[in-house]
């Protein structure tokens, strides 16, 4: 999965996503992307990764994140 972030930020990310034990690697455009190695699957993964952006935003409330290419999951927020 990719995620949209601002470069302030990114770094702090990061660091909390790997923390919760997710891969991430950054793109030259600064996208990060994401993965679960121990999700089960392309739909825990997702579900993840969603709820540990959501935990990060709640402590960042001004920061701007963007989840990219995401076919819903009954998780992520409506448009």
């Amino acid at each position: 999965m990719k995620i949209q972030v601002d470069a302030d930020v990114r770094e702090e990310l990061v660091e909390f996503l790997e923390r919760v034990d997710c891969e991430v690697e950054v793109e030259d455009d600064g996208t990060l992307v994401v993965s679960v190695p121990d999700a089960i699957g392309e739909d825990q993964a997702r579900l993840e990764v969603d709820l540990y952006l959501k935990a990060w935003q709640a402590s960042h409330p001004d920061v701007e994140t963007h989840l990219l290419g995401i076919p819903p999951s009954g998780v992520e927020d409506e448009p």
